[in-house]
């Protein structure tokens, strides 16, 4: 079956990724970016489709929507995607814009992710194993990113943390360490942000017990992964019943 794909966000890094991983069976219907770009009206490149700016109407006939925008912008179109599937990687994302992803979720399946490879979302699996087999061992996530990355931690640590407090609710995220500190808490799960050149994006979780230490670890070398792994999230959600889903539900990971 192919289906019909509007790309919110589309001038972005990440959105000029899912443009380039299209193919027959995921078809480019609207690629959307802001109302004042430079790109409204020119023709998307391989695409039988112009750029559009985000306006009511900008996403009918979509049968999903894949996104990565910023904060802003999947605030400002969340309104427009009542009962169209949603695939959406954007983070940061404020307060005030969580009611309205809620409430989309009531109308249309919907599937968040801070990244969207395979192998990162396996890393997420094993970890929270690693930290239940192993629960005196210390706990660190260190990331790194290109210079131009905009939020630190990234989304995927703090999804790792996450994962990691699933075996460990007592524990809680300390971000960066400067000064007189003390000695570790036993609570503390440590979470480090390095940022420089044109690194993808790598992730390291580690394990640290008293005479041995363990590393979990997801390198990424070009971005076209996230681009691919969101569009089989896209074709997935596609067809499935309105509510909440993970990347975890579309490798098979739950019991859903």
């Amino acid at each position: 079956m192919t289906i019909a794909v509007g790309v919110l966000g589309a001038a972005g890094a990440m959105g000029q990724e899912v443009l380039e991983a299209l193919g027959s069976d995921a078809r480019l219907h609207a690629a959307v970016v802001r109302p004042a770009s430079a790109k409204v009206g020119m023709s998307v490149p391989g695409h039988d489709v112009a750029y559009r700016g985000l306006e009511p109407g900008v996403f009918d006939g979509c049968d999903v929507v894949i996104d990565f925008s910023l904060p802003a912008g999947l605030h400002d179109a969340l309104p427009m995607l009542d009962g169209i599937p949603l695939v959406t990687g954007t983070t940061g994302i404020d307060p005030a814009t969580e009611p309205r992803l809620a409430h989309h979720a009531t109308t249309a399946p919907q599937l968040r992710a801070a990244n969207f490879s395979a192998g990162v979302t396996l890393l997420l699996d094993l970890v929270a194993r690693a930290a239940a087999a192993l629960p005196d061992a210390d706990l660190e996530v260190i990331e790194v990113h290109h210079k131009r990355k905009r939020d630190a931690p990234s989304g995927t640590a703090l999804a790792l943390v996450d994962a990691l407090g699933s075996a460990r609710p007592e524990a809680r995220p300390v971000r960066g360490r400067d000064g007189a500190v003390g000695p570790r808490a036993r609570d503390e799960i440590g979470v480090h942000a390095v940022r420089g050149g044109d690194v993808v994006g790598d992730h390291t979780v580690w394990l640290l017990a008293d005479g041995e230490r363990v590393a979990l670890q997801h390198i990424a070398s070009r971005r076209g992964t996230f681009a691919v792994g969101a569009i089989r999230a896209a074709r997935w959600i596609a067809v499935q019943s309105t509510g909440s889903y993970t990347m975890r539900d579309v490798l098979g990971l739950t019991d859903r």
